[in-house]
C-alpha cells in the first residue's frame, strides 16, 4: 500500500520536536549537575564531621551511592541529548533535500573511480551525486555496502524481490530508520577499517586455555591479596606484600608489548562496535514480516548482546592506559592478563559469527537508504525484473531533478530493436536522458525504487562511454582512453556477457568523417550482440542505419524550438531523427559570429 508523500513542513516539524525534546533533556542535565554538586558538599561535610565522630563515615555511604547514580543518569542524559541533536539535524537535512535546497548527507567521494565502468559517467559519487541524494546509512559499513552495490550489483531476481519487500517494510518504519542514523553518528562517523579486527580473530590465544597462565593469573593475585589483608590486620610483613606486587608488575611488563599491540588493533574497532551494538539492539526490538528483514532481525537478536560484551571488554582493556589503574590492577590482580584472557574467550566463542554480524548490519543499514528514497518518493516504481532482453519504462526521469522541473519520457528498447540512436541539438536533453536511464537501471539492479511510473528490466551488466578521461600518468590521450573503453565493452560482449550500453557522442577525438565511419561500423557490430545499446549523437547521418536495419535499430530525438528569436527546449523524446540545430543560432545571438 502506497503511503502519503512527506512534505518539507513534516520534516521541519519533526526537527522542531527533537529540538524541544533536547532542551528538556538539557534542563535535566543541569539539574543532575547541581544535585551532584550538592551531594559533593554533603559528602565533604560528613568527612569533616567524621574527624570527630567516625559514625559520620557510615552516613556518607548514602550520598556517595546517590552521587554514583546521578553520574550514570547524567551520562545517559548527555547521550540522549546528543542523539536528539542528530535527529534534529537529520530532519533539517531531509527538509532541505526534499525541497532540493541542498543535499547535506555524506557524498561518498571516497568511492569515486573515474575508471569504473559507469559510476563516473552517471555521477554516482561525489558532491551532488546520486549516492549523496539517497545515502541515509548510519554506519560506514552501511555506506560501503551501498557504494559496492551501486558499483557492482550482483543480485538474482529472487534476491531483488526480497530486497524490494524489505525496502517497503523499512520505509514504513520512520522512527527506526532515523534512530539508526542518529545513533550511528553519535560516536564515530569515520571509516571503520575492519581488517585489523578480522586479522585478530584468526590469531591464537596467549592466555586463554593455557594452563600455566591460568594458574599464574589466579594463584598469584590470590596470594598477593591474602598477604595484603594479613598486613592490614597485623601491620607486619609489608616487605612480602611489596615483593608480591613487584613480581606481578614484572610479569605484566613481560607481556606489555604484545598486549599493547592487541589494544591498538581492538580499540578503534571496539568503539565502533559499541555503536554497532546499540544499532543492532534497535533492530532486535522491532517486528518484521519480510523474509530478508526477518533474517537480519534474527541475527541482530543473537548478536547485539555479544557485540556489546566485546565492546565492554575492549573498553576494559583500554582502561589500562591510566597509570594508576595499571599499577594497582596489575600489582594486585594481574589485570592485563585477565582482560586479554576474557577477550580471547570471547573470540573463541564468537570469531566465526562476527563477520556475518557485520555483513548483516551493513546490508540492512544500506537498505535503510533505499527505504528512505521510497518513503520520500512513493510515486517512484519498483522494477519488474524479467528474463526477456527488453528494457521498458513509463514516465522516466532523473531523480536529481526536482519534481516541478523534471520532464518525464516513455521509452522501450528490445523486442525487436536492440540499438537506439538518439539525436538532437546541443542542450536538448540527450545526455540527461541517458543518465536518467543509467541511474534508474542501476537502482533497479539493487532493489531500489526508480524514478519512473513503471520500469521493466532484465539483469544485465551496465557499461557506459560518456565522460572518458585522459591520463597523464599512463600517457594516454582522451581518444585512446575512449578506444580502450569501447574495446573492453566489445571483448565482454564477445565473451558472452549480456549488457546494457549507454554511449554519448563517441569518437570525439577524431575528424567528423572518421568519426562517422567508425560509429557506423561499431553500431553494425553492436546490433548483432546480446545487448541493449543506446547511442546519443549529433550526427543525424547515422539515422540512415534504421532504414537499412529497421528490425534491429530504432531512432528517437530531442528537438529545440526557435520562436521570437528565443531558443527553448521541451525535453520530450520524439520518434525519428532530429532536424534542427542550434549552434549557429546561439553563436549569432551571443555575438560570436
Amino acid at each position: 500500500m502506497a503511503h502519503t508523500e512527506p512534505t518539507v513542513a513534516f520534516y521541519q516539524q519533526r526537527a522542531q520536536q527533537f529540538q524541544e525534546e533536547g532542551k528538556q533533556v538539557e534542563k535535566q542535565i543541569r539539574l543532575y549537575a547541581w544535585m551532584r554538586i550538592g551531594l559533593v558538599l554533603v559528602i565533604g561535610l560528613l568527612i569533616y564531621l567524621a574527624l570527630s565522630n567516625q559514625v559520620f563515615y557510615y552516613a556518607g555511604i548514602l550520598p556517595l551511592a546517590g552521587f554514583i547514580i546521578l553520574v550514570r543518569k547524567q551520562t545517559t542524559a548527555v547521550e540522549l541529548k546528543e542523539r536528539l541533536s542528530y535527529l534534529n539535524l537529520l530532519n533539517q537535512h531531509e527538509a532541505k533535500a526534499l525541497n532540493f535546497e541542498s543535499i547535506e548527507f555524506s557524498d561518498g567521494r571516497a568511492f569515486a573511480d573515474v575508471q569504473h565502468g559507469y559510476s563516473h559517467d552517471l555521477d554516482l559519487f561525489g558532491p551532488g551525486s546520486v549516492f549523496q541524494y539517497i545515502n541515509r546509512c548510519g554506519t560506514y559499513s552501511g555506506e560501503h555496502k551501498l557504494a559496492t552495490d551501486l558499483k557492482y550489483p550482483a543480485y538474482s531476481q529472487q534476491d531483488l524481490h526480497q530486497r524490494q519487500e524489505a525496502v517497503r517494510e523499512l520505509a514504513s518504519n520512520l522512527e527506526l530508520r532515523q534512530q539508526v542514523w542518529a545513533t550511528g553518528k553519535q560516536i564515530n562517523n569515520t571509516a571503520f577499517d575492519v581488517r585489523g579486527l578480522l586479522s585478530w580473530l584468526q590469531e591464537k590465544p596467549i592466555f586463554y586455555k593455557r594452563t600455566r597462565y591460568t594458574i599464574l593469573r589466579w594463584i598469584l593475585p590470590a596470594i598477593t591479596i591474602s598477604v595484603g589483608l594479613f598486613v592490614i590486620v597485623s601491620m607486619n610483613y609489608f616487605g612480602v606484600f611489596f615483593m608480591m606486587t613487584i613480581i606481578q608488575l614484572a610479569i605484566a611488563a613481560i607481556f606489555a608489548k604484545r598486549i599493547e599491540a592487541i589494544q591498538q588493533v581492538l580499540v578503534a574497532g571496539g568503539k565502533s562496535l559499541h555503536n554497532y551494538a546499540k544499532i543492532l539492539e534497535l533492530l532486535s526490538k522491532e517486528k518484521f514480516s519480510s523474509l530478508k528483514m526477518l533474517q537480519h532481525h534474527a541475527i541482530a537478536v543473537s548478536a547485539f548482546a555479544k557485540v556489546k560484551e566485546f565492546s565492554a571488554l575492549v573498553h576494559a582493556l583500554e582502561s589500562r592506559m591510566n597509570p594508576l589503574a595499571m599499577q594497582l590492577g596489575n600489582g594486585l590482580f594481574l589485570y592485563d592478563l585477565h582482560t586479554v584472557s576474557k577477550l580471547e574467550r570471547w573470540r573463541e566463542e564468537n570469531a566465526n559469527d562476527l563477520p556475518g554480524w557485520l555483513e548483516s548490519l551493513a546490508e540492512w543499514d544500506s537498505l535503510i537508504s533505499l527505504a528512505t528514497l521510497h518513503y520520500n518518493s512513493p510515486h517512484f516504481a519498483f522494477a519488474e525484473v524479467t528474463d526477456s532482453l527488453v528494457l521498458k519504462g513509463e514516465a522516466i526521469g532523473h531523480l536529481l531533478i526536482p519534481n516541478k522541473e523534471r520532464v518525464n519520457n516513455n521509452f522501450k528498447i528490445g523486442n525487436p530493436q536492440r540499438v537506439y540512436l538518439i539525436t538532437g541539438a546541443n542542450m536538448a536533453g540527450k545526455s540527461t536522458f541517458l543518465r536518467a536511464l543509467g541511474v534508474n537501471f542501476v537502482l533497479s539492479q539493487i532493489g531500489a525504487p526508480v524514478c519512473a511510473r513503471s520500469w521493466q528490466t532484465p539483469l544485465l551488466k551496465l557499461r557506459t562511454g560518456m565522460r572518458t578521461t585522459d591520463s597523464l600518468q599512463e600517457h594516454q590521450s582522451y581518444f585512446f582512453a575512449e578506444l580502450n573503453r569501447l574495446q573492453s565493452i566489445m571483448q565482454e560482449l564477445e565473451a558472452g556477457t549480456p549488457m546494457f550500453i549507454l554511449l554519448d557522442e563517441i569518437l570525439k577525438g577524431t575528424n567528423s568523417t572518421d568519426k562517422q565511419v567508425g560509429s557506423l561500423e561499431l553500431l553494425k557490430r553492436l546490433k548483432e550482440q546480446q545487448a541493449l545499446t543506446i547511442l546519443a549523437t549529433h550526427d543525424i547521418a547515422l539515422g540512415a542505419l534504421q532504414e537499412n536495419y529497421p528490425q534491429q535499430i530504432a531512432t528517437a530525438c530531442f528537438e529545440g524550438k526557435i520562436e521570437n528569436d528565443q531558443l527553448t527546449f521541451e525535453y520530450i523524446l520524439h520518434p525519428g531523427v532530429a532536424q534542427k540545430a542550434n549552434a549557429t543560432f546561439l553563436m549569432k545571438k551571443m555575438g560570436i559570429i
